[in-house]
């Protein structure tokens, strides 16, 4: 299901810090962060041994991972160390191209080679090119027959529930495959553990089941 708000009405301006689990090592622009306190766009939130769970623009719900740096933009947050759990319609930047989601539970962590490993719990994302043709849909129509039918010139990289893309630190896509049963387990239970519940927790539980029902 593709997000019924267009792109110009959903800019992202800020983050809530909701909860710190763990501790308290998280830090906006280098300084300890409390509960309630907001990161805004051009700011920086970063954990140590610490978590966090964000709120984006009281739209989407973020779960920080330790060790983690995230700067929050305009129309999109860049992770530059680390991992972060998205559930909702909260759009990332890898380099000059943008990782959008269609009701979307996500996981985006970025290894210490700088390549981005984008995985789907529930949903569908996708990377594609910042004027693209993704963008473009999301500009012009709420969920139309037009956005299902994929980007016809191929520019963008389609990622479904249960599968794992790689791209590199521009965003150019490396390699795409399907998540195992006991992968998907562990990426949840690491970032959820001592978290709040997810809004989407139905649809992950149907997602899981119908991914891996025969194994």
């Amino acid at each position: 299901m593709v997000p019924a708000a267009p792109s110009h009405a959903a800019a992202f301006e800020q983050a809530t810090i909701k909860r710190l689990v763990d501790g308290r090592e998280v830090y906006i622009d280098g300084k300890a962060a409390r509960v309630n306190e907001v990161a805004r766009s051009g700011q920086q939130v970063r954990t140590g041994k610490s978590r966090a769970e964000l709120l984006f623009d009281a739209r989407a719900t973020g779960f920080l991972g330790r060790s983690s740096v995230i700067t929050l933009g305009n129309a999109c947050f860049r992770l530059s160390k680390g991992a972060v759990l998205v559930s909702g319609p909260q759009k990332a930047c890898l380099g000059t191209k943008v990782l959008g989601v269609k009701g979307t539970t996500y996981v985006l962590t970025r290894a210490d080679d700088g390549l981005f490993d984008f995985v789907v719990l529930e949903g569908q994302g996708y990377v594609g090119p910042e004027d693209g043709y993704e963008e473009k849909q999301d500009s012009t129509t709420s969920g139309s027959a037009a956005g299902a039918a994929g980007d016809p010139s191929g520019n963008t990289t389609y990622v479904c529930r249960c599968e794992v893309a790689r791209f590199t630190a521009d965003g150019e896509f490396v390699s795409q495959g399907k998540l195992s049963r006991s992968q998907y387990q562990a990426l949840l239970s690491l970032h959820t553990s001592g978290q709040s519940q997810l809004g989407k927790s139905a649809e992950i539980k149907d997602a899981f089941s119908e991914c891996y029902s025969g194994s």
